[in-house]
């Protein structure tokens, strides 16, 4: 065991899909691979994981020396607890102190996160803006956002901050998937957006919503409350930089700068109006689960160095 290299290991795991990425101590990305969360989890999360990612590390005689797991999920301040995960098939048993039965389970520090946040970690390192102040509004499923300050995703007084989506700017006769009514994620998101789709039968795919119905009313009002949204965090916090990506941006024909002058119009001029640059989200299956190993390398090694450059995975 002495003369094995030490590794991180970060995992993102959603509802469908759950992804894994191993990295060196010195960023190397060592082993990346997708699994269906529900293949993952048949005997159990703790099993699951720990199987998965114990054997990569022996695999590559090596010592994992910590775990970051990213999950849609409320994550508490302590950065361990699951506060809640409405679209994961996860047992309340299974929640309790999940955190410790990984670490027994690989003898390695386990630490958790929302996932938008390790997507923001990945963005900001790929663009070098570890020492700036960053917004990233990634308009997926539901309204994804993030915050980082101070070198870190900033979570708030209790680990819950930045959910844009789900501030009172909606439909108020719609109930949303949180529990209340007039999320802004009601009129603005990959949900509303399909809903809205299946109201009617129509001559293209929902994936060709952008490039064949992108004048329809409801489109433009998507992208109008996307604009207002985002302008307003961006009014609230001046950052240097807001990354613009999501499943939604990423559909053929988005009309991502026609979003970016929308927001624009919103700003408070001269500042943050001509100051602030939007920037695209990069695009990868394993930007979540990268930039979870990302995390733990800064907080569960020694020395921890600068991230490498992205790696183009198939």
């Amino acid at each position: 065991m002495q003369n094995r290299r030490n590794v991180v290991a970060g995992v993102d795991m959603g509802a469908t899909h759950i992804r894994f990425c191993l990295q060196s101590e010195d960023g190397e990305v060592l082993h990346c691979e997708k699994q269906r969360t529900a293949e993952v989890i048949r005997h159990g999360v703790v099993c699951g994981v720990a199987a998965m990612i114990q054997a990569q590390v022996d695999h590559f005689q090596a010592r994992c020396c910590g775990l970051v797991m990213g999950f849609p999920a409320l994550v508490g301040k302590d950065k361990r607890t699951i506060i809640s995960t409405p679209n994961l098939p996860l047992q309340t048993t299974e929640l309790h102190d999940l955190a410790g039965k990984l670490e027994d389970a690989l003898g390695c520090p386990v630490e958790f996160s929302r996932d938008v946040n390790l997507q923001l970690s990945f963005d900001v390192a790929q663009n070098d803006l570890v020492n700036q102040q960053v917004l990233a509004a990634y308009l997926g499923t539901g309204m994804g956002f993030a915050i980082w300050l101070n070198g870190a995703p900033w979570t708030g007084a209790h680990g819950v901050a930045g959910e844009l989506g789900h501030i009172p700017q909606g439909d108020r006769s719609l109930r949303c998937g949180c529990g209340n009514s007039g999320c802004l994620e009601t009129v603005c998101s990959g949900i509303a957006l399909a809903n809205w789709y299946q109201q009617q039968p129509r001559e293209y795919a929902l994936g060709d919503i952008f490039t064949e119905a992108a004048d329809e009313p409801f489109v433009q009002a998507l992208l109008d409350h996307a604009a207002r949204a985002i302008a307003t965090s961006v009014n609230l916090f001046d950052p240097d930089a807001v990354i613009l990506g999501g499943g939604v941006m990423d559909m053929p024909g988005f009309p991502q700068e026609s979003l970016i002058e929308k927001i624009k119009q919103h700003l408070r001029r001269p500042l943050p109006y001509q100051a602030v640059r939007f920037i695209a989200a990069s695009s990868s299956a394993f930007n979540g689960a990268q930039g979870a190993a990302t995390l733990a390398r800064s907080r569960f090694t020694p020395t921890p160095s600068a991230a490498p450059a992205p790696v183009a995975l198939g």
